[in-house]
């Protein structure tokens, strides 16, 4: 009773800190980190991969889940040096993040590795059960992490990329980088079979079940 009396209070005091830290977190991830939190708490994932964490915002929100479920480890996977893709004020983030991680008693659920998706899909063997791509946005680089990452993914797991909004929002029309290619990608894998749901705010957070067709519902 004692523990789980001090274990709230840990909670309420990280959902103080985070709403302070929103927008040092210079994500544009905004109120979606709900959405991924939420996953967390209804999903009770044993593993979750992120690729692409920045300053943690979205790691944090994830981490944050698992604690309150008790159970559950994220890796958190980004090199924290210049890429092409970095958020703003997020290209040297290891610092900034490990220390907001311990600020908010997250330890215990966020291993952060920091490596390339590369090296770091090299011997994986863990099941995934939620899956967040939003490292390399090319074309090439989303379908190379979805590549290492998503054959791991659980029989019941899940996918999600952010950024995938920017050719169906107007007031984005114009904005997007030449070379953006998330939107492509997952609009691909949406004609080729696999179910997706795409929320189109906060530049669009697209939800992959990873069997084409869907997780059937009747069991023959």
């Amino acid at each position: 009773m004692v523990r789980g009396a001090i274990v709230e209070s840990q909670n309420i005091f990280a959902r103080i800190v985070l709403r302070y830290l929103d927008r040092k977190f210079n994500s544009g991830l905004g109120d979606s980190c709900w959405l991924l939190h939420g996953l967390v708490r209804a999903l009770k994932p044993a593993t979750v991969v992120e690729i692409g964490s920045a300053r943690g915002k979205s790691a944090c929100y994830m981490a944050l889940a698992l604690r309150e479920n008790g159970r559950g480890m994220l890796h958190a996977i980004d090199p924290h040096t210049s890429t092409d893709w970095n958020d703003t004020k997020a290209v040297d983030s290891y610092t900034w993040m490990t220390r907001t991680i311990r600020t908010l008693g997250l330890e215990r659920w966020i291993t952060v590795v920091r490596k390339t998706s590369n090296a770091a899909a090299s011997g994986w063997s863990t099941p995934i059960d939620l899956l967040f791509i939003d490292g390399d946005h090319s074309y090439d680089g989303v379908k190379r992490d979805f590549d290492l990452f998503s054959p791991h993914l659980s029989e019941r797991g899940v996918c999600l990329f952010h950024d995938t909004a920017w050719n169906v929002r107007e007031d984005l029309a114009g904005l997007a980088r030449t070379d953006m290619g998330v939107p492509k990608f997952v609009d691909e894998l949406r004609a080729s079979g696999f179910p997706v749901i795409t929320l189109p705010e906060n530049y669009g957070v697209s939800i992959v079940q990873r069997r084409k067709g869907g997780l059937p519902l009747i069991v023959r």
